[in-house]
């Protein structure tokens, strides 16, 4: 009697941590693209940089409990790209809803030059 009810109890548990974690996503990818959307208008379509050829950069940041954007590290060959985008995002308001507070989001930013 004793393993019937310890066996109930553990999948209890189980169950309920499993139903637990799928429940908790809002589709991520919806948020996502809400997020990407607002940090590419924080950016701006004209960048005031003089770059000679096409850039990429990891921006690592999270958000804080005022819904700004705290960048924490930006990874890119490009100084100059990664001091523009701290000084463009850091402590930015947003406005995404869904965004979790602490969580650290990686978004990967792609610069085009215009010839």
């Amino acid at each position: 009697m004793k393993n019937l009810k310890t066996v109930i109890a553990i999948l209890a548990i189980s169950l309920s941590t499993i139903f637990s974690t799928t429940a908790s996503e809002k589709e991520p990818s919806k948020i996502t693209k809400k997020l990407r959307t607002e940090i590419v208008s924080l950016i701006g379509d004209k960048i005031e940089l003089d770059l000679k050829k096409e850039c990429s950069a990891e921006v690592s940041f999270m958000i804080n409990n005022k819904n700004e954007i705290v960048v924490i590290s930006v990874d890119s060959k490009e100084n100059k790209l990664t001091s523009y985008i701290k000084s463009k995002l850091n402590y930015k308001k947003l406005v995404v809803e869904g965004t979790k507070v602490g969580e650290i989001y990686i978004m990967p930013i792609k610069i085009n030059i215009e010839k």
